[in-house]
């Protein structure tokens, strides 16, 4: 089984302080979970090393390890799901059939990517199964971050060394759950020790541990995906400031999350990013989106999708986007818009690459209506508009065809025009 990595243990001990960071706020980040509430710790409070020492070792630690009421109601609350390696496999590896066309291997290892909503960071690092727990050899790792530090062709331990910081600079993820966060961080500063020790034979430095979790802490970053501010904020909530001259209202703002990058040297708003405001996107975007909204509705039985809003800001950021979501949209049915729906289905840029009508085959003991979908969007690519999505593969193969044909028309365009000229004909 995949052993935690405790706190006090090397090499986290030793940058702890630095991986509890939030770069926006200059705190630390927050637990954004009631699941700690046992140790008196709401939602809001930082987390914290003395905070950590408080806890029992069962706490913080990958969710397959915890209790399976806990990951029900985490999967209920939260809209968590595992998304299993065979699953993170296969996306990857379509990833890595778009992007590996680069021309070198140095590039390869410099692309941007990013995991959105990346929990525990399973398409980044792969260092054990999130559904089980197993640990994974390193040989066999799949991670996009994994397979940059796989690509990195060094005879001598300073360039590997160089090229690693490289591969961790342009490798990026975030996460709304400060626990989940502090894994995923984690995972990748525990994958940089790893490889070193499997290339060179030797631990990491400490000079190279403070390097390496700095670069981590600005690159996965805690955000409410769908504010781009940092979570729990209330942004231009009014509240009451004593003043020396008489009460006024103050707009409170939440803090616009904050990135790093690496090549020009500089932070800037991720929200800057996303409406297109500065020349920055990531080569590749990949992940598992939250599905729902579980904190509104009109009831416990309902709660509105959210999916399709990660999707749009996915696309707004990236000509490369692979994701894993509900399908039902695809069918022009579920609680996501008609015009929605209608966009994605009439978008020449985007494909199923993947779909399965029993969820449960995807995502044990989770019921989705309409099965999931993985989907793929590039904006360089026309793969043809898919208008009518069957379960079929061989039939929207022969759909495509059709559609694509130059001498195709639809039904309705056939009768507008047998409309047309019979109304010719009778006048």
């Amino acid at each position: 089984m995949a052993e935690l990595i405790e706190i006090n243990a090397y090499p986290v001990k030793n940058v702890l302080k630095k991986l509890l960071q939030d770069k926006t706020t200059d705190k630390n980040i927050i637990f954004a979970t009631d699941n700690y509430l046992v140790y008196c710790c709401n939602d809001t409070d930082q987390i914290t090393i003395n905070a950590l020492l408080g806890f029992d070792s069962v706490d913080i630690q990958p969710r397959v390890k915890k209790a399976r009421a806990e990951q029900s109601e985490r999967t209920r609350k939260k809209a968590e799901v595992f998304t299993p390696i065979w699953i993170v496999r296969k996306m990857i590896d379509h990833c890595d059939s778009e992007i590996k066309n680069v021309s070198d291997w140095q590039k390869y290892v410099s692309l941007r990517i990013l995991e959105i909503t990346c929990g525990e960071a399973p398409f980044l690092v792969t260092r054990y199964d999130t559904t089980t727990g197993e640990t994974v050899p390193i040989s066999e790792r799949t991670g996009m971050l994994d397979r940059k530090l796989q690509a990195i062709q060094a005879d001598d331990e300073k360039t590997w060394i160089k090229w690693a910081f490289k591969a961790f600079e342009s490798t990026y993820g975030y996460e709304f759950q400060g626990d989940n966060l502090l894994i995923a961080r984690m995972n990748l500063l525990v994958t940089f020790c790893d490889y070193l020790q499997d290339r060179w034979h030797r631990t990491a430095t400490d000079k190279e541990l403070q390097k390496i979790a700095d670069i981590i802490t600005w690159n996965l970053w805690q955000m409410d995906g769908l504010n781009d501010t940092v979570p729990l904020g209330k942004a231009g909530e009014k509240f009451h400031q004593f003043s020396l001259f008489e009460d006024e209202d103050v707009d409170l703002v939440a803090d616009d999350c904050k990135i790093y990058d690496h090549i020009n040297k500089k932070s800037l708003f991720f929200r800057d990013i996303k409406e297109g405001d500065i020349d920055m996107k990531f080569d590749f975007v990949i992940g598992n989106p939250p599905y729902q909204d579980n904190t509104s509705g009109d009831n416990e039985t309902y709660a509105p999708p959210i999916y399709h809003l990660f999707m749009d800001t996915a696309y707004s950021i990236s000509d490369k986007v692979e994701l894993i979501h509900p399908a039902r949209f695809l069918f022009n049915a579920g609680s996501t818009s008609k015009d929605w729906n209608k966009k994605m289905l009439n978008d020449p840029h985007f494909k199923v690459l993947y779909y399965e009508q029993d969820s449960s085959k995807v995502f044990a003991n989770t019921d989705i209506k309409g099965g999931i979908a993985i989907t793929y969007r590039s904006a360089s690519d026309n793969f043809g508009v898919i208008e009518m999505f069957t379960s079929f593969p061989e039939l929207n193969s022969i759909l495509q065809k059709v559609y694509n044909h130059i001498e195709f028309q639809s039904i309705m365009q056939m009768r507008v025009c047998v409309h047309r000229r019979f109304k010719r004909e009778k006048a």
